[in-house]
């Protein structure tokens, strides 16, 4: 029995490059053809939403015919999807002027134009275009123009009808003064050495300096409060998604560092999406302002500012509330003498809670900071006491009475070029103490920029300086104390006075400079007087007399130190001496 033959194992196989080439591209298409495939095709991508596929075909498609105008009108069709409007915009003009030059129009075309101006916000130019196409056209052509026409008519409405004239009314100083931001910060296109030589500044590399915002914690709560205001009146639940969609961008979860390929991919797309989001949310805006959305809500103005005034009421009577909390707590936990735990509620409560409330809401914040932070200091106090069975003669007694930490792990670490250790991201994940402290001081010194009475200034630099002399950096902590001690001068505190002479007075003790600490407790001695406190006045009178103790071995040390040099000289002297000289 023979077997059957099949043609197809006559044909040998591609190999190589040859076997990589579609055979669909072996086939000598004519252009015309060629072009409408890839038409079809950019068509059929971006119908599925893969827009980078369809712009390519797009773009080959318009290489082999650059004059076709039905390319460019599902070009700039695609291109609105994507939040590109200007670019649509060119695209729609680019297909109009080809029709023109063949003396033809085309309603779809012409309504492709004035859709891509409405999408850029250009609601005036849109409503231009669109009566010109009116007068152009006839017959049905004409009613897809007078529907836009209603819509872009009614957004102009929304706009500058009678909502935004209460809001110009209500906020008209601050309209003014944005202006007079704008015109400040106006770009100027002349040369910089031009504009640097009328301010009679000198102009030696060219390169501006780029002054960084600060911005105070109630200005970044309300602009966090404004951002996710305005995402629940334009997508309503759908603003989480917004909020998630930010946070991503930077999530180092997503963004591996070890994928090299799709860490790159996945950082352009969540930045993409993000943006064409901002757009589409920007245009909402500009078609019905918030302040539009506002004024529908509420017509009636009176209704409006009692419903304000009751929910500010509300906001008011809560806080209230929370503050007799945070007092009872601060007290309980000076009773309990639990001095760290209170430390960091008093700087939670104060640093994070308490900053962001305004005198409307919060109109007694000056006699609560005071109240917050003299308990705070009160219990600082009741620390510095006499142990029952205290020693002079004790090895660092005076030390051991200030409660100076005696360990050796926060030291600074001396830094050796060449040993990767000692550089700074290895001294943190060597020492995550050090980093911490790193933190806190940064957390402050936003914090004094911003503060505005001077008793939570001397509170900032006091915990600045204890912060420097728990990570043993002594200069930077005398000289925070230094200014501690100035803002309780302005404020009239006695308390704090003395807590940031304590810290100077340790600062030298640590560094065993007897004759500075002498100083520093003769002050804090005069400040204790005011404070008549006969616990405190005893506390720096037995200081006082370690450090005299002190004082004293160190001078014995001294004078013993210095007879038995005097003792080995005179024996060289005498060794070296000859008779018959």
């Amino acid at each position: 029995m023979t077997s059957i033959i099949q043609p197809e194992a006559f044909i040998p196989q591609a190999q190589g490059v040859e076997a990589a080439i579609p055979i669909w591209l072996k086939l000598d298409w004519s252009p015309e053809i060629e072009q409408g495939i890839y038409k079809d095709w950019g068509t059929y991508y971006c119908r599925r939403r893969r827009e980078n596929l369809g712009m390519y075909y797009f773009d080959k498609a318009l290489k082999l015919g650059p004059t076709d105008f039905t390319t460019l009108y599902r070009r700039s069709q695609s291109k609105r999807k994507n939040a590109l409007a200007e670019s649509a915009l060119q695209d729609s003009l680019d297909a109009k002027q080809i029709l023109k030059l063949l003396h033809r129009d085309d309603a779809p075309i012409n309504l492709e134009v004035c859709d891509a101006l409405y999408e850029m916000n250009q609601l005036e130019n849109s409503k231009a275009e669109l009566h010109n196409n009116t007068r152009l056209f006839t017959g049905n052509k004409i009613k897809m123009f007078d529907q836009r026409l209603i819509v872009v008519d009614e957004n102009i409405e929304d706009s500058c009808g009678p909502s935004m004239t209460h809001f110009v009314h209500e906020n008209e100083k601050l309209i003014v003064h944005l202006k007079e931001l704008l015109n400040k910060y106006k770009e100027d296109t002349r040369p910089l050495w031009k504009i640097l030589k009328e301010q009679e500044k000198c102009d030696v590399l060219s390169i501006p300096e780029i002054e960084n915002e600060m911005l105070s914690p109630l200005e970044i709560a309300r602009r966090n409060r404004a951002f996710d205001v305005f995402n629940q009146m334009f997508i309503d639940r759908s603003w989480h998604d917004v909020i998630f969609l930010k946070h991503v961008r930077k999530n180092p979860n997503l963004l591996l560092d070890q994928c090299k390929k799709s860490n790159e991919f996945l950082k352009t797309l969540t930045f993409k999406k993000y943006d064409e989001i901002k757009i589409f949310l920007k245009m909402l805006e500009a078609r019905s302002p918030m302040y539009n959305i506002r004024h529908q809500k509420f017509t009636n103005k009176k209704l409006m500012d009692d419903f304000r005034e009751a929910s500010l009421n509300r906001v008011q009577y809560q806080t209230s509330r929370n503050m007799k909390t945070a007092l009872r707590s601060i007290r309980y936990l000076r009773q309990t003498k639990n001095l760290t735990k209170l430390s960091s509620y008093v700087e939670e409560v104060m640093g994070d809670y308490v900053v962001k409330k305004t005198n409307r809401i919060m109109p007694w914040k000056f006699e609560f900071l005071n109240e917050m932070y003299n308990t705070l200091a009160l219990a600082y106090v009741d620390q510095y006491t006499v142990p029952k069975y205290f020693r002079y003669a004790e090895k660092n007694a005076l030390l051991r009475l200030l409660r100076f930490p005696m360990d050796k792990s926060m030291e600074a670490q001396n830094f050796v070029f060449g040993d990767r250790t000692t550089h700074q991201e290895g001294i943190d994940s060597v020492n995550p103490a050090l980093s911490k402290s790193r933190r806190l001081i940064s957390r402050f010194e936003n914090r004094i920029f911003f503060a505005k009475y001077p008793i939570e200034k001397c509170y900032l630099f006091h915990q600045i300086a204890s912060t420097h002399l728990q990570s043993h950096r002594f200069d930077e902590c005398c000289f925070n104390a230094r200014k501690s001690i100035e803002e309780a001068r302005n404020c009239n505190s006695n308390i704090w006075q003395f807590l940031s002479n304590l810290l100077i007075i340790k600062s030298n003790a640590a560094l065993h400079k007897v004759e500075r600490t002498r100083e520093a407790l003769a002050k804090a001695l005069q400040i204790a007087d005011k404070l008549k406190n006969k616990d405190i006045e005893n506390y720096i009178s037995v200081c006082i007399s370690c450090n005299e103790e002190e004082f004293i071995v160190k001078k014995q040390s001294v004078m013993a130190n210095s007879s038995r040099r005097e003792s080995t000289k005179s024996a060289r002297s005498s060794a070296s001496f000859h008779p018959s000289e």
